[in-house]
């Protein structure tokens, strides 16, 4: 029996949905008027189908600005939106079709929900919904709006429940490059198309010559590892299954132990380094072709029973690309970690001291090391400076002394400005700059930082930053490129503070005289602003 019916008295530009309020599996929760949302009546294993109805029912919403969504056995009612609720229909990736019931279904960045598609009809009918976690009896069915939505903007916060999400909802094409490689098999047909589409045109227009992916996999199975048989035959299997022409392979298997495997491919390579002392394999994966190198990478991970792995893909040969020639500074110094890591060297610092002046510093003990998808990260105890971070080989902050730096670039402009109700900080991913601001009671701070593996890695590690700042919710935390986002704001703030790395990669922008005509834009009249602008001894860059 079809439970979903559509309601023959429609007005023109609208409709009226009848629903079950409650079915064996899930019933919609009314309490709070301007958000339904759906809760399970019934534990559910993961993988299993959520809707013992059957096939989800869906409209051509088009045309429609809203549908009104009535509840067959209570006659509630309330609007819901297209621009809002609706997904894809076809490959423009235009919100097009309202589902029932999952429209009322809530953003989480680990749901417990997903969409399963048959691989031979690969549209809304036939996708299934399913269990993507163990859900419980009474609990909130969520799912993952980047999954469904390429672009989406939609004000509404992530309800994943965790504290180390402090995600703002995004679609597929606002995700890191890390996470679009690891979510692409999981999203909608529709989401995968567009994607390619981009990369595609991205590629046309920059004139590339090909795509570049590689991937670090830790906690390995150590046997595996060291078998340069199976690493060759995983390699040609992983290289078939996506896409590409295997023309022949080669290896070799070092004496103690660990092993290199290559396979050539009509499309260029596909290779794999292993350490099975350390757990850990190393995969590069270049094509000129038309190959879904994410679907050889899933396939390697698998295989290998890695715990985790870090992505990072890159398009190569782009003809319009300036490059400029790198050299390391002449100091003599060995810079970053020392084969035992137990002491760190400073050699490469920015500008004008680059090569001309240099700091050590003992470790205790190494506590994380980490690549995002736009800088590297470590995090180290020091005897002397206690918890000390490092980005790209530059130190940026001890826990001893970073209170002088954090309270010096806040409360001036803050102290400065009469009524500082809204702040926007551009940056500051380690949270002390957040901490400083909510000592003045603010409204909304508004915080927008590109590096969401960063934020989140670094909140962990790092928590007398923060001091629990993050959770404060007059927080509005933003994982964006900031010379987008701040187009979004109009004469709206105070105080801007600019918490940005040095004016390197991809803060690089960050400095330009373009940027700060934003910023300016964003202020209100007679809005204050302060910037971390980089050292003294750097005279010429100033």
């Amino acid at each position: 029996m079809n439970c979903f019916k559509s309601n023959s008295a429609e007005t023109k530009g609208s409709r009226v949905i009848v629903i079950p309020k409650e079915t064996e599996d899930y019933r919609v929760v009314t309490s709070d008027p301007d958000n339904w949302y759906l809760v399970a009546n019934r534990p559910m294993a993961k993988g299993q189908a959520i809707d013992s109805q059957g096939t989800s029912f869906h409209i051509d919403v088009s045309e429609l600005e809203f549908i009104t969504l009535e509840l067959a056995e209570t006659g509630e009612q309330r609007r819901v939106y297209t621009k809002v609720s609706a997904v894809p229909g076809s490959e423009s990736c235009e919100q097009s079709v309202l589902e029932f019931p999952w429209c009322l279904m809530n953003h989480s960045c680990c749901p417990n929900a997903i969409d399963q598609w048959d691989a031979a009809h690969l549209d809304l009918e036939n996708a299934e919904t399913i269990a993507g976690e163990s859900i419980n009896k009474g609990e909130e069915l969520t799912y993952n709006y980047a999954l469904e939505q390429f672009e989406y903007a939609a004000p509404f916060w992530c309800r994943c429940g965790s504290i180390d999400c402090l995600g703002y909802i995004k679609g597929f094409a606002a995700l890191g490059s890390d996470q679009k490689l690891r979510l692409l098999p999981h999203a909608s047909p529709f989401v995968r198309a567009k994607y390619f589409k981009t990369m595609n045109a991205e590629a046309a227009t920059k004139t590339t010559l090909g795509q570049h992916s590689i991937v670090d996999f830790w906690g390995c199975d150590r046997e595996i590892l060291d078998d340069e048989a199976a690493l060759t035959a995983l390699l040609e299997q992983a290289a078939e299954l996506a896409g590409a022409t295997v023309i022949s392979s080669n290896s070799h298997k070092f004496e103690y132990q660990g092993a290199t495997a290559v396979t050539i491919l009509a499309e260029s390579h596909l290779s794999i380094h292993t350490w099975p002392e350390a757990g850990y394999a190393a995969v590069d994966f270049y094509t000129c072709g038309d190959t879904e190198a994410k679907v050889a990478h899933d396939m390697i991970e698998k295989a290998l029973g890695a715990e985790k792995s870090f992505a990072r893909a890159f398009l190569r040969g782009d003809r319009s690309a300036e490059i400029e020639s790198v050299s390391e500074p002449s100091t003599g110094l060995c810079c970053g970690l020392n084969a035992e890591k137990n002491w760190f060297v400073e050699g490469a610092i920015p500008g004008s001291r680059e090569g001309n002046i240099g700091h050590g510093f003992a470790v205790t003990e190494v506590l994380l090391e980490e690549r995002s998808a736009f800088q590297e990260y470590l995090v180290f105890d020091s005897p002397l400076f206690g918890r000390v971070l490092v980005l790209d080989g530059v130190i940026q902050l001890s826990t001893s002394d970073e209170h002088i730096y954090h309270e010096m670039l806040v409360h001036p402009p803050m102290l400065a400005n009469d009524n500082p109700k809204r702040v926007l900080v551009i940056g500051g991913g380690d949270g002390g700059t957040l901490r400083e601001i909510l000592k003045h009671d603010p409204e909304e701070v508004v915080m927008i930082d590109i590096d969401e593996q960063f934020v989140r890695s670094i909140a962990k590690h790092l928590p007398t930053l923060h001091n629990g700042s993050f959770e404060d919710p007059r927080l509005k935390l933003l994982f964006e490129d900031a010379n987008v986002a701040i187009d979004r704001y109009k004469d709206y703030f105070d105080v801007a503070i600019i918490d940005c790395n040095d004016a390197l990669g991809p803060s690089e922008p960050l400095f330009e005289e373009s940027f700060y005509s934003r910023i300016s834009t964003s202020l209100k009249s007679g809005g204050t602003c302060s910037v971390q602008a980089g050292s003294l001894l750097d005279g010429k860059f100033l």
